[in-house]
């Protein structure tokens, strides 16, 4: 008995492995990896709207791995987050929960500081700044994050947090117009605010970055937080302005430095750091503001400048990006004309035509806005298909000429081309939070061409397939399908696994009889009687995915 029960367990141990190597690890549940260890696509996506998602990924392997909402209204509004559910806070472990029952890892974004009730200054910077130093209006705001961490500690599972995006920009345009680059030269209401868990933190922007580590320490370690990376911040916008003489690299760096000052390293003891940065590369269509990159990369702006920005900012910081509130429009489909809720953008078809080169910089995640009076991968404009006549606009001479046979926004841009991308094998990433080291980076050339595809016209994006891959940014061949949380591989991987397999077991029964030869000559008589029990093997069957459950102690 005891020798079958050995044949059975070295089978299973032996096939296991083999069966499920190269298997994603998207959709482990509970506990998904905390990050995705290949480049990985989220979506802007409000209460109850699961099951677009998972019509998309059913219908076509658009298999978003994040599902992004704001944690929002503001402090001190009475109709902030905190009232979305009947006991106050639910809203956020509820959400969790949902992404976790349909297979998405949540991402929130805390936006509560300039949608307030609170004193107000000269504009959206100087309201913020006011307000970050007024004591009475930062304890409720510590509060208010305070009850965010106990509940995302509460419920336990994996989460991502963008903190206040447009704050640490307005921090870093005063400190530049102040002589400075550091944080700690800004003033904020932190200990003086009265919060029993800050008293001896400074009353500074460094000291508010590392109160919201700190809480975050306390009440949720587990949870990962990105700090923003402003594109304006250094008073120098590579991602809108015409000038040729932008040095992309030295901006970069400058904003790298910067932030290092906010909570990425030399914090106080106890206190955390930083897990990933965000940034965002635009917060409007093109075709609504006018504000275009140049695919060619020959005039400005363009992306190869914003990807030297990008990775420059990424290497000094010593973390990796995630891109947020992308633009969702394109110029491809007839429904994109620039009229409302069809505005046309480049940047979506840029990044699927160029996944190797934002990997390259640092980005390991793009998540796509769906405002409405933009495009989008839903029907908010209620007009069902639309097929409207091409358009001139920007580098486009009446090039967005595909039919589309979906009431999306977008004509269905985003869930047939990122389902294509998932449905041919995602582009792999190291498993860390820190970038990619920048010896032998190549940025995009300016010319038109990518260090890693082929060259880019107006029409970058391919007809939808299912058996080809994104032909523009060279991922191709068969991969893994994912759909509703199923994993079905291309039959020559399944049947090289098997043969694979079978050789392992072949040859561990071969082994496991010639032990038991040698332990049967050995053995003496007297003993014969004794069964020999192996000890418990210590190795595990993980997937070659896995990544550890925190990345923390990975980054210095």
């Amino acid at each position: 008995m005891t020798n079958r029960l050995l044949s059975v367990f070295m089978f299973l141990f032996s096939v296991w492995p083999v069966l499920h190597m190269n298997a994603p690890t998207r959709y482990q549940s509970p506990g998904l990896s905390i990050v995705p260890d290949y480049f990985s696509f989220g979506i802007d996506n409000g209460p109850g709207g699961t099951q677009a998602l998972n019509a998309m990924r059913q219908n076509n392997g658009t298999a978003w791995d994040y599902r992004y909402q704001y944690i929002t209204g503001g402090i001190n509004t009475g109709h902030n987050w905190t009232t979305w559910s009947p006991v106050p806070g639910d809203y956020a472990p509820n959400t969790m929960r949902g992404d976790r029952a349909n297979n998405y890892r949540t991402l929130f974004v805390y936006y509560q500081l300039l949608p307030a009730q609170g004193p107000t200054g000269n504009g959206s910077g100087d309201t913020a700044l006011i307000r970050l130093n007024n004591a009475s209006f930062m304890n409720a705001y510590y509060q208010d994050w305070t009850l965010l961490m106990r509940k995302v500690g509460q419920d336990g599972g994996s989460v991502t947090i963008i903190i206040e995006p447009d704050i640490w920009g307005y921090i870093e345009q005063r400190a530049n117009q102040n002589g400075s680059n550091n944080a700690a030269d800004i003033a904020a209401s932190v200990a003086s605010s009265g919060d029993s868990d800050l008293q001896g933190l400074p009353n500074t922007a460094q000291g508010f970055a590392w109160a919201m580590l700190h809480i975050r320490d306390l009440y949720a370690p587990h949870a990962l937080l990105a700090l923003h990376a402003s594109s304006w911040g250094t008073l120098s916008d590579v991602t809108s302005s015409n000038n040729s003489q932008l040095n992309a690299t030295d901006i970069g760096d400058k904003e790298g430095q910067f932030l290092l000052t906010l909570g990425l390293a030399n914090t106080p003891s106890g206190i955390s750091t930083f897990d990933l940065l965000s940034n965002d590369i635009a917060d409007h269509d093109s075709g609504q503001s006018g504000i275009w990159m140049d695919r060619y990369n020959q005039t400005y702006p363009n992306f190869a400048r914003y990807l030297q920005f990008i990775h420059a900012m990424s290497q000094t910081a010593n973390r990796r990006v995630i891109l947020w509130q992308v633009p969702a429009g394109n110029q491809y489909f007839d429904t994109e004309n620039n009229s409302p809720g069809h505005t046309q953008d480049n940047k979506a078809e840029y990044i699927l035509g160029h996944i190797p080169d934002f990997a390259a910089a640092g980005i390991i995640s793009v998540q796509f806005a769906a405002p409405s009076g933009q495009s989008s991968p839903y029907d908010l404009q209620g007009d069902g298909i639309t097929n409207p006549a091409p358009i001139q606009s920007y580098e486009c001479n009446m090039c967005n000429t595909h039919t589309s046979t979906y009431p999306d926004d977008d004509g269905g841009y985003l869930r047939l081309f990122i389902g294509q991308y998932y449905r041919n094998g995602t582009y792999p990433l190291s498993g860390s939070l820190l970038p990619p080291s920048s010896k032998g980076y190549t940025p995009p050339a300016q010319n038109g061409t990518s260090s890693s595809s082929s060259p880019t016209g107006p029409k970058l994006a391919p007809t939808p397939t299912i058996d080809k891959g994104i032909t523009a940014s060279g991922i191709g061949g068969f991969g893994i399908i994912d759909l509703a949380s199923s994993h079905h591989a291309s039959w020559w991987e399944m049947y090289w696994r098997w043969i694979i397999g079978i050789i392992v077991v072949l040859g561990g029964v071969a082994i496991e009889g010639r032990r038991r030869q040698l332990r049967t000559r050995q053995a003496p008589p007297i003993a014969n009687h004794i069964r020999i029990v192996p000890g418990e093997s210590s190795t595990r069957a993980e997937t070659s995915q896995s990544l550890p459950p925190r990345h923390l102690q990975n980054i210095p």
